[in-house]
């Protein structure tokens, strides 16, 4: 299957959350240069995983929702 397409998400943040971030972001290079993006990606997947969230997807079959797209996740099988 190829690729998913990645969207733009736009969110508005408290100045003390924005200036945390920023500040962390470069700090964790973990082998890789941190984006913001990549730091709004993580934090929304550790989201959906909490586990309200997660029975809510599998209530409204969202995952076999996903599938009709022709997309997956993987964010349920990660650590």
């Amino acid at each position: 299957m190829a690729k998913a397409k990645v969207v733009q998400f736009r969110a508005q943040v408290p100045q003390d959350i924005d200036f945390l971030i920023r500040a962390i972001a470069p700090l964790k290079n973990a082998g890789k240069d941190w984006t913001l993006s990549d730091v709004v990606v993580e934090a929304l997947a550790d989201w959906l995983r909490k586990p309200e969230n997660r029975e809510l997807v599998e209530a409204h079959n969202l995952l076999e929702a996903l599938q009709r797209r022709g997309l997956t996740t993987n964010i349920y099988n990660d650590p």
